[in-house]
């Protein structure tokens, strides 16, 4: 353990982020290991955000309905002032009740019974405040990274008109809720979407199928260098403000574990530091942490204050993580 937290412990995390669970083996008799969305449904359970069937199954890939998405999202958040005791005649009428005081979108009854992936993809972006039409709003979750499309990165790619299986919604839920820290309401009026992405600097890593989307002020500020740990099998990459280099510099570091490394060493590590997960892929988990030393010069003000600029887009979660 003290090798895997020296590789680590240089770099702290300044944002909060729940435990990764040890690998659970048959949770589900129906949800194999090693299943693609295991960890996902794992983390919902832990969180009850959703539950399992009587008879031992978890139904991974069952259509959801309105209601049901609803009920994982808004548990999610568990929002104060949700109130899950009201007299409804049906479970789901507290969650309908809730959406229509932030004002969400009212899907028709024909768009009820199984969710499409772009009704989804539309209250995923009402929980951020927006009130957007289908595409704009695939389009703004392809841009920030909530979502990588089924067949490629593009509206047309996101597939709209499938439905949303119940694994599916809980990898949405818990990426937005990654993102964003709370539900809000949407303004009465639909709006447009303007693809921010053409005002971003995006550094690619080839090799790890991984575009990282930095806002604007970033351009030409930052380098990145690179390490491996053969005994660990991860690899690092230090994001460093160039202008503070002498003094340190770095502004986060993310790092690319084997998902066995991880699931095995991180409950542990996080126990002792802060590290963050991002996402994953097949058999790689992605995590960032942030320095809790200074990495700027102190006496100089306008290199503080751009090591601060920049270090703020990090811990104010501004930066996009698309992993293919």
């Amino acid at each position: 353990m003290r090798k895997l937290l020296s590789c680590v412990l240089g770099i702290g995390l300044v944002v909060n982020a729940d435990i990764a669970l040890a690998e659970q083996s048959n949770m589900f008799k129906d949800v194999p290991n090693h299943f693609w969305g295991e960890d996902y449904i794992e983390r919902a359970i832990e969180h009850k955000i959703v539950e399992g069937y009587p008879d031992g199954t978890f139904k991974p890939d069952a259509k959801v309905s309105q209601g049901e998405f609803l009920a994982m999202l808004i548990r999610s958040y568990q929002p104060l002032d949700f109130n899950s005791n009201q007299n409804f005649q049906d479970w789901v009428g507290p969650y309908l009740s809730y959406s229509n005081k932030l004002g969400w979108t009212e899907l028709q009854p024909s768009e009820q019974a199984a969710l499409n992936r772009g009704n989804v993809a539309r209250y995923l972006v009402n929980a951020t405040g927006k009130n957007f039409t289908v595409d704009d709003s695939i389009q703004y979750l392809l841009d920030i990274g909530i979502a990588k499309g089924k067949t490629e990165r593009s509206i047309q790619g996101f597939m709209k008109n499938d439905p949303v299986t119940r694994t599916e919604a809980l990898v949405f839920i818990e990426r937005l809720k990654y993102r964003f820290d709370e539900l809000e309401s949407i303004p009465k009026t639909a709006e447009q979407y303007h693809s921010e992405l053409a005002q971003k600097d995006v550094f690619a890593i080839s090799e790890q199928h991984i575009n990282i989307q930095f806002p604007q002020q970033w351009k030409s500020k930052y380098e990145v260098v690179y390490t491996a740990n053969s005994e660990l099998k991860t690899k690092s990459y230090d994001f460093i403000d160039k202008s503070n280099k002498s003094h340190g510099g770095v502004l986060f570091r993310m790092t690319v574990w084997p998902k066995e490394v991880w699931s095995s060493e991180g409950p542990e590590l996080m126990k002792n530091i802060h590290i963050y997960k991002i996402g994953e892929r097949d058999n790689v988990v992605f995590t960032i942490n942030t320095p809790t030393d200074v990495q700027y010069s102190s006496e100089d003000l306008a290199l503080k204050t751009e090591y601060l600029n920049l270090s703020n887009d990090v811990t104010e979660k501004r930066i996009d993580f698309l992993i293919d």
